[in-house]
């Protein structure tokens, strides 16, 4: 069959395209080109390749550019064509292939531009048309089918001879180039319209491969699709190419009888091939059916039911399906079906049928194999065939477990609810579909024998457990049947469908709960060697036991004791299991009594079963202070260890020795201070540090504490003045003595304190009267009087006056006049003692206090002329000033102070 379409026809003449108004031209106006492949005003196919176009000889070397449209697309415009040759007069411009083509089903539109005479030109507009393959240039290019036979002179499709789907052979047009388009429809059943028709391939776009003389295509047309055709009918195939690169338009709204279904704008091949049409009904390879939620495991198709809560959905993946085929799916397993799940009619060709898959048909087979098959019917034909069979093991779903309301984190506290227990069953997984149903309870008693109650046995599953769950009392008194501590486990099962027997039904997972029956009576500890809450510190001094007991004590329980220590943590004492033949004794060292001496001490103990513990109310120990004290002692002080005796620093030398006998309370670490009180030799108050926080040894808690009273400290101390010895020990371990042991008096005997002078570091210096100056001991003042004094040297005299002295009268031997000295102390005497030397006149000393307070004179006349001076203050006064009046040369040397 051929069907020709003519290409446009035009006149072979220049066409000048005109303006609605005159405008001045602007370029110079040449001849059209002239396209060496044009016959009659048409370009065809074959005279395409090597076409080229001649321009007007008044054309100069310029470069030209030449121009392609397509009169009826103006949205196809192609690329300038630019020459630049060189050559003037009618030059010849290849035309590519690529500038035909695409225009080819149009009228070209070409024209170019240059310049003549050196002035730009413009050619008119060339109109050609560029035509598709004709009627007898087709018949290579015309779709066929594969398998066709001539049979009886007639071409025939046989599909009893060739199974699968049949291959449709689709020559590629010579000049086809990369990116054409192709399209093919075969179409069956002409005998009535509408005609019957199939895409065989649409829109395909050629790739560089394709496009090439000799390439054939080869789509197919689907089986199922030719099954379903009317029998003894015919089929046709149709093509159509598109190598303009525009987007194909719908196709025209032509007359039934005409109709290709090919796109408005697409080149048709003219050569039709028709081939007489064999039915074959019978479908080849129809694929299983498919739920939707299922996947392949292991070479198994497997459903997990949380997924069809909701229903699932079954279809039947990649049938190739037409409009009004009719599918059926159905379901069965062992004693069960097949149930009819629906059918579906197809509106459209390729449409998928599916169908929903009740949720309790997937209950029906939890645990089991679920059988899924469907059957196909074609509108042509009254039989149906049937698809394999798909089996899925269904999944079982995962159940909530059931529980118990008044449990807290798994326990069941009796302690926490006074009345029975509440049971419940969260909505489950297709409840809905449920039939029967048990609860029960199983766990052990005290004896450890088994215990089992069954608060449910067989009920059916009520449309309001159905709704909001199960919601049952188990009894308070069961619950105490439980052993203490003991875990028990709370069981559900359902049976699904018609099921009743307790061998159908699930079980879901069992709950664990641990249970604690009512609490134990905890009563205070007490210790043994107290009297109620009081404990004298001394009866503990070989150590303590804390006893404990209670109604319920038995080796389940395990008992610790808490002693509590000053810093708020327990004294480390290991735990012990009950005892059902008395109280537990517990054993702590003496230290946990001596560390809480003078203070209240919390005891408690705590009981630890399986699920619980408990703390007893505390014992608040009183603990005494000890009694049993020692008094410090120095070693020094006689008669020793009594009260009121002497330490009299004359009689040693150094430091003086001070010892605390040990006591029973006395540990290593503890800390201790021994603290004096006195008063120094101004009368003051003197208190001072033997040892301050200081640790006790190991040694010491056998030997006592012993230390050195410093020399320095007791030189402070006025002579005669009680001095008192204080030992205080911390024996909690802190800073704060909490023991205070009974003090040590003692009277103190001081040395006398000396200071001497003999000037020995002095230089020699000398001053008249009105004059002074100082040293270390004394400020020498001349008061009045002839000559000089102050300190020089002199013969020696062994003992008495050596070296550097005080000299009196200097040089002068017996003064006209006497002079009056005066030597003012810089500290306080009780006595001075010195040597004089080469005395051979009345001299004179007065000797008075600090504050000028006369004490008393001594008097020299010359005999000896060498001697000493020995005054002491009478009382308690002070000598603070020597005034001397002499008119002798002589020295005064080697100074005693005693202060």
């Amino acid at each position: 069959m051929t069907k020709e379409k003519t290409t446009h026809e035009v006149p072979s003449d220049p066409v000048v395209v005109k303006t609605s108004k005159s405008v001045k031209p602007k370029a110079l106006e040449v001849d059209a080109p002239l396209i060496s492949s044009e016959v009659d005003s048409t370009v065809t196919p074959p005279n395409m390749p090597g076409s080229y176009l001649t321009v007007d000889s008044r054309m100069d070397s310029s470069t030209i550019t030449a121009k392609f449209r397509a009169k009826e697309a103006p949205e196809l415009v192609l690329e300038d064509l630019v020459d630049s040759s060189g050559e003037a007069g009618a030059r010849k411009i290849d035309i590519p292939l690529d500038y035909l083509t695409p225009l080819m089903g149009f009228t070209a539109l070409i024209s170019y531009e240059g310049k003549s005479q050196g002035q730009a030109a413009t050619s008119s507009v060339k109109e050609v048309g560029i035509s598709f393959y004709s009627a007898s240039e087709s018949e290579a290019l015309a779709p066929r089918l594969l398998h066709e036979q001539i049979i009886n002179n007639t071409p025939t499709y046989d599909m009893k001879v060739h199974k699968g789907n049949e291959t449709v052979l689709l020559p590629v047009h010579p000049l086809a180039k990369a990116g054409d388009k192709v399209y093919c429809t075969a179409v069956t059943q002409q005998d009535t319209t509408p005609y019957v028709f199939y895409t065989v391939i649409y829109n395909h776009v050629l790739t560089e491969e394709e496009a090439s003389w000799g390439y054939i295509l080869k789509p197919e047309i689907a089986r199922g699709w030719l099954a379903r055709r009317k029998p003894w009918r015919s089929l046709t195939l149709q093509s159509a190419w598109i190598t303009s690169g525009l987007e194909a338009e719908p196709p025209a709204e032509i007359d039934p009888h005409l109709e290709t279904r090919l796109p408005r704008n697409a080149l048709e091949v003219q050569l039709r091939r028709t081939a007489a049409l064999i039915v074959d009904p019978g479908l080849e390879n129809l694929p299983p059916p498919h739920l939707r939620q299922s996947v392949s495991y292991n070479d198994e198709w497997c459903l997990n039911p949380e997924l069809t809560q909701q229903g699932g959905d079954v279809n039947a993946s990649n049938l190739d399906t037409y409009a009004d085929d009719q599918v059926c799916f159905y379901a069965s397993g062992a004693g069960y079906g097949p149930q009819s799940l629906g059918c579906v009619t197809i509106e459209n060709d390729g449409d998928q049928p599916t169908v929903k898959l009740s949720p309790c048909i997937v209950a029906c087979f939890f645990n089991k194999p679920l059988t899924l098959t469907y059957t196909v019917q074609f509108p042509n034909n009254e039989g149906f065939q049937s698809s394999p069979e798909r089996v899925i093991n269904v999944l079982v779903p995962q159940f909530a477990r059931a529980d118990v309301e008044e449990a807290t984190n798994g326990v069941v506290d009796l302690n926490t609810f006074s009345r029975a227990a509440t049971a419940i069953v969260p909505v489950w997984a297709y409840a809905e579909c449920s039939n029967r149903c048990w609860m029960w309870i199983s766990g052990e008693r005290e004896d450890g024998s088994a215990y089992r109650f069954d608060i449910l046995s067989a009920v059916p599953v009520s449309d309001a457990w159905k709704d909001r769950g199960v919601d049952v009392l188990i009894p308070r008194n069961e619950l105490q049947k439980l052993a203490d501590c003991s875990d028990f486990e709370l069981h559900f099962a359902v049976t699904f469908c018609d099921a009743v027997n307790f061998a159908d039904a699930h079980e879901f997972p069992p709950h664990v709960f641990t249970i604690e029956q009512e609490p134990m009576t905890l009563l205070p500890p007490s210790v043994t060697e107290a009297v109620g809450s009081d404990l004298t510190a001394y009866n503990a001094r070989n150590g303590v036991q804390v006893e404990v007991d209670f109604v319920g004590n038995s080796p389940k329980c395990s008992i610790s004791v808490c002693w509590t220590k000053p810093d708020g943590t327990c004294w480390p004492l290991a735990s012990k299991p009950g005892s059902t033949e008395g109280a537990v004794i517990f054993s702590l060292p003496s230290e946990a009594v001596i560390s809480g001496m003078g203070q209240t001490v919390p005891i408690t103990y705590t009981v630890t079963t399986a699920c619980k513990v408990q703390t007893s109310s505390p014992l608040n120990l009183n603990i005494s202070l000890p009694v049993r004290l020692e008094t410090p002692n120095v070693l020094e002080a006689t008669p020793p260890q009594t009260q009121n005796a002497v330490l009299d620093l004359r009689t040693f030398t150094g430091n003086a020795n001070s010892l605390e006998d040990t006591m029973w309370f006395l540990r290593a670490g503890q800390k201790c201070w021994l603290r004096v009180t006195g008063t120094d030799k101004n009368g003051n108050p003197y208190p001072f540090d033997v040892y301050s926080a200081r640790t006790i040894t190991t040694e010491e808690t056998t030997t006592g504490v012993a230390s050195p009273l410093l020399r320095a400290d007791l030189n402070n101390v006025m002579d005669g003045s009680a001095m008192t010895l204080t030992f205080e020990v911390a024996t909690d371990g802190s800073l704060n003595a909490n023991v205070v042991c009974p003090s040590r008096v003692l009277k103190v005997v001081a040395p006398p304190e000396i200071r001497y002078e003999n000037f020995t570091a002095q230089a020699t210096r000398l001053i008249s009267a009105g004059q002074s100056f100082g040293i270390s001991t004394m400020l020498i003042s001349f008061i009045s009087g002839p000559g000089q004094s102050g300190i020089s040297n002199y013969s020696s005299i062994p003992g008495m006056l050596e070296g550097q002295a005080l000299v009196l009268s200097d040089g002068v031997g017996q003064a006209s006049s006497p002079q009056n000295i005066r030597l003012s102390l810089t500290f306080g005497c009780k006595r001075i003692r010195f040597a004089y030397t080469y005395n051979h006149y009345a001299t004179s000393f007065a000797f008075s206090s600090p504050t000028g307070d006369y004490l008393g004179t001594v008097t020299l006349n010359g005999n000896p002329s060498n001697g000493w001076v020995d005054f002491s203050a009478p009382g308690n006064a002070t000598i603070g000033r020597i005034d001397i009046r002499s008119g002798d040369w002589m020295y005064l040397d080697f100074f005693t102070f005693w202060l």
